[in-house]
């Protein structure tokens, strides 16, 4: 477990000691709270938040606006479906679930506003970086300029070896060069830097993103692995909330 703690915002960046399972929070009584749940309870007070929202995860690239109190306090956690959120609201904790896939955090400091994205090769590829920007733009008026994004834990390539085909999947992309590797027991795909090119291309300037939360979930038993330990795995939770 690491906190990322900034003036105006803070990040918790979970890993296997969470301990967390869909059979445990994805089918939540209709009474009963996220946060009243053990794993997720300690949160309100490590980070300081008065509610919690996470979706229920599609590896698209679909969101959710959250622009008020209000709002955010009657949505019940993994029933709308969508794989980023934005708040300007403070106290309210926006989390995503992963296990290889990446947690991306946006912070827009001149407006004060924030997001939060479930990236997976199939979301990354479908530009979920540029979808939550557009929103935060459209919602909140924010600059390219102004945005700080923090990269938490994923498979790295390191680790991801991919199919031959897998190319098919980002064949469109110009920067292809920077994210596979090919070594000689087969093709490894650079998920991070993906989306980090991304990044790059719509105009985020390389010192405004931070990797060094971003471990790689594969290597040893720190973190959940989809890909290690397969469906029965966990899932580490990221969660960030402006303060």
């Amino acid at each position: 477990m690491l906190i990322h703690s900034h003036p105006l915002f803070r990040i918790y960046f979970g890993d296997s000691k969470d301990e967390l399972f869909a059979k445990d929070y994805a089918s939540l009584p209709k009474d009963k709270k996220i946060y009243e749940l053990e794993q997720f309870s300690r949160l309100k007070k490590l980070i300081q938040v008065e509610t919690l929202i996470f979706l229920h995860q599609m590896h698209g690239a679909q969101g959710l606006v959250v622009d008020s109190m209000e709002q955010a306090k009657k949505i019940k956690s993994f029933t709308i479906n969508g794989d980023y959120i934005v708040t300007n609201v403070k106290r309210v904790g926006i989390g995503v679930m992963t296990a290889d896939c990446l947690p991306i955090v946006f912070f827009d400091k001149r407006n004060q506003a924030l997001g939060i994205a479930h990236a997976g090769w199939r979301g990354s590829a479908k530009q979920i970086a540029a979808k939550v920007i557009g929103s935060m733009q459209e919602s909140f008026g924010s600059q390219v300029d102004d945005l700080m994004i923090i990269i938490g834990p994923s498979a790295k390539v390191c680790c991801y070896k991919v199919s031959d085909s897998f190319i098919e999947n980002i064949e469109d992309f110009e920067f292809l060069d920077r994210v596979l590797q090919r070594r000689s027991d087969g093709l490894y795909f650079d998920l991070p830097m993906f989306n980090v090119a991304i990044l790059e291309e719509l105009g985020v300037k390389r010192e405004s993103i931070q990797l060094k939360y971003n471990d790689c979930t594969m290597c040893g038993q720190l973190f959940f692995s989809y890909r290690r330990d397969g469906k029965e795995g966990g899932r580490q939770m990221t969660v960030a909330c402006l303060t």
